[in-house]
C-alpha cells in the first residue's frame, strides 16, 4: 500500500525521461489541441476529456485518429505499459499543426520503479498522456470517476504549460498523495495557477470558469465536484510568488 501511494505521488510530473521533448508544436495563435486515443478508449471518455481541455483554454480541440498500442511498450511481467514510451510515441506521431497533444489510454501505465501512474506530462512541453485505468478504483460512483478524470486532465494540461505542483490543498495542481488527497482537491485551479495558465495559454479567466462549469454541469457532476463552491478558485498560498509556480 505504501508503494502504491508513493507511485501516486509522482503520477503527473515529467521533466526529462531521457528523450528529447518537443517544447511546442504549431503556431499557438491558430493551432489546435489534439486529444489522441492510444489503443481502444471508450468514446465517452475521449469526448469528456476533449470537453474539459477545450473548456480549460477556450481553444479548438480535435480528436485525432487512435494510435495503436505497440507491443514493444508492454511489459508482460507487470501487465502494464511504459508511460515514458507512450509519451514519446505520442510526440512522434503528433499532428504537425498541433499546439498540444493529450493522449488518453485505458491501459495501466508505470514508469521506472513506480507501481503505477495516472498520467505523465512534460513540464513544460507539448504533450501529456493520461490513463483512465485506475480512475474508478476506491470509487463508489461513475460521477466521482469522471470528476477525478477532469482533475487529472486539468492537472496534466497545466504541466504542459509549465505549472508546477501547488501547495494549495484544493487546487487541481496539488501534488496528490493517494486517492483521498485527489478527492479533496477540486477541478478549480487556485487564483495563482489559473492566472498563470491563462497568461501562458491565452485564455480568459472568467470565460474559463464558466466553460468548466458548463462541462461539469452538462455531465451531471456539479454535486460531486463540490457544487458552485468547488468550481471557484481557492486562494493561493500567500507566501508563494507567481514565478514559483512555473517550471522550466
Amino acid at each position: 500500500m505504501a508503494a502504491a501511494a508513493a507511485a501516486f505521488v509522482l503520477w503527473a510530473y515529467l521533466r526529462d525521461d531521457g528523450g528529447p521533448p518537443r517544447e511546442s508544436y504549431g503556431p499557438p495563435a491558430v493551432a489546435k489541441i489534439y486529444v489522441v486515443p492510444i489503443g481502444d478508449v471508450p468514446e465517452g471518455d475521449v469526448a469528456f476529456a476533449s470537453g474539459v481541455v477545450e473548456a480549460s483554454l477556450g481553444r479548438e480541440v480535435a480528436v485525432a485518429e487512435p494510435l495503436p498500442l505497440q507491443e514493444a511498450y508492454y511489459y508482460p511481467g507487470r501487465g502494464q505499459y511504459g508511460a515514458a514510451s507512450l509519451l514519446r510515441y505520442l510526440e512522434a506521431n503528433a499532428p504537425p499543426e498541433a499546439y498540444r497533444v493529450v493522449g488518453i489510454t485505458a491501459q495501466d501505465i508505470f514508469t521506472g520503479n513506480l507501481n503505477f501512474l495516472f498520467g505523465m506530462g512534460r513540464c513544460p512541453g507539448g504533450s501529456a498522456v493520461i490513463s483512465t485505468y485506475r480512475m474508478g478504483f476506491y470509487c463508489d460512483s461513475s460521477e466521482r470517476r469522471l470528476v477525478r478524470f477532469a482533475k487529472l486532465v486539468i492537472h496534466e494540461l497545466g504541466h504542459t504549460f509549465g505549472l508546477m505542483h501547488c501547495r494549495q490543498p484544493r487546487c487541481a495542481m496539488k501534488f496528490a498523495i493517494g486517492y483521498k488527497t485527489l478527492d479533496l482537491t477540486t477541478v478549480a485551479l487556485c487564483e495563482r495557477c489559473e492566472g498563470n495558465l491563462c497568461r501562458l495559454g491565452g485564455a480568459d479567466a472568467a470565460a474559463r470558469r464558466a466553460n468548466v462549469e458548463a462541462v461539469i454541469t452538462a455531465h451531471g457532476l456539479l454535486e460531486e465536484a463540490g457544487g458552485e463552491d468547488g468550481l471557484e478558485p481557492p486562494a493561493a498560498p500567500a507566501d508563494l510568488s507567481p514565478e514559483a509556480t512555473i517550471g522550466g
